[in-house]
């Protein structure tokens, strides 16, 4: 593993576990707006104007479909659950990272971002093979048939 795969690696840890002591120690949240009181779904961007660029409007639109997508009806399986709703979280991520390779400029952030790409793919066909396993002698065309 070279060093950048290692810093990364060390990110991710340091994030997670950042993410599950602030679940924990997070005080309960007041809605910020009569919206959020009355149950609206929280957006982390509000709608940009006619003046913003263009990566903002775009970003939106990725950020409401991910958003959607990650509904899933319970089945009770939390763990076909949690796979249902990772997939749009990931490709999420990735239609996130397109809009900065299309609109950024800074060559290491682009970097990153494919790297994103490249990473979160590879762990959305994960979570497929994990939802629909190959079974015993089927061929990929013949899984793709059902």
């Amino acid at each position: 593993m070279n060093s950048r795969s290692r810093l990364i690696a060390r990110f991710r840890a340091c994030g997670m576990i950042a993410v599950m002591l602030a679940a924990l120690v997070w005080p309960a949240t007041v809605p910020a707006s009569a919206d959020e009181a009355a149950g609206a779904p929280h957006n982390h961007m509000s709608a940009p104007d006619a003046s913003v660029p263009t990566f903002y409007s775009e970003m939106v639109g990725v950020h409401a479909r991910m958003n959607a997508d990650m509904h899933v009806t319970p089945t009770g399986d939390v763990d076909r659950d949690f796979l249902r709703m990772m997939i749009p979280h990931h490709q999420g991520a990735i239609d996130m990272a397109r809009l900065l390779l299309k609109y950024g400029h800074d060559e290491k952030v682009k970097r990153l971002a494919q790297s994103l790409i490249v990473e979160q793919g590879q762990e959305i066909a994960y979570m497929r093979t994990l939802l629909d396993p190959p079974q015993p002698g089927a061929t990929a065309t013949s899984r793709a048939d059902h």
